[in-house]
């Protein structure tokens, strides 16, 4: 609610006596993805998991053609990058309409048939599937700047698809105005989505807080 908003920007006040700027980000309902990328190499692929231990899904996430496997221009030599894995939901409404034409059970949502789709265990049939990636969150002891919202344009350079609904705010105001525009926009998003997050800019002031 806006309270609590406004509740959050106050408590985050108490802990900085500089300005704080706020990026909003729609929160895709699919699997959390983290990147590993080395000399401009995808390395390695994990999905979250239970948040302690996730699965090494490396070769399944190289089909999926929105993920660099080659960066270009001047990338840190080892970085981390965090994503969502999804299906759109046009995608997803053309796969359930050919199941049923095969005489199949139809698949329940697009959330679970992604996360369904990076555990299989042939690569060649994860390629078939209409699966897409956004990538909104850049780690590592070397990224370019100290801006979250600055890291991840400058990750678009480098080859990565970063959300286009990403909007910088110098005050919680402007967080307001994110939230009270997306309520009514999301109905018509290509993708579904189950919220917003807020982030605050500032990455090391993210750190200390």
């Amino acid at each position: 609610s806006t309270e609590e908003l406004l509740d959050f920007d106050t408590r985050l006040k108490r802990l900085t006596d500089q300005p704080i700027r706020y990026v909003c980000e729609l929160k895709y309902d699919g699997v959390s993805i983290s990147l590993t990328y080395k000399d401009g190499d995808l390395l390695q692929a994990l999905t979250r998991g239970d948040g302690t231990k996730g699965d090494d899904v490396t070769l399944n996430v190289k089909t999926i053609n929105s993920i660099p496997l080659k960066l270009t221009g001047d990338y840190p030599d080892e970085f981390e990058i965090r994503g969502e894995v999804f299906i759109p939901i046009l995608d997803f409404k053309k796969m359930n309409k050919k199941r049923l034409n095969d005489g199949l059970e139809p698949y329940a949502n697009p959330r679970n048939t992604a996360s369904g789709s990076l555990k299989l265990l042939d690569s060649r049939q994860v390629a078939e599937r209409p699966l897409d990636c956004f990538l909104y969150y850049l780690l590592g002891e070397n990224i370019p700047t100290n801006s979250h919202f600055e890291n991840l344009q400058i990750a678009k350079e480098w080859g990565f698809k970063v959300p286009n609904e990403i909007v910088r705010f110098q005050n919680i105001q402007g967080v307001l105005s994110f939230v009270k525009e997306w309520e009514d926009k999301r109905h018509s998003l290509p993708f579904e989505i189950d919220g917003i997050v807020i982030k605050v800019d500032d990455v090391k002031m993210q750190e200390e807080m």
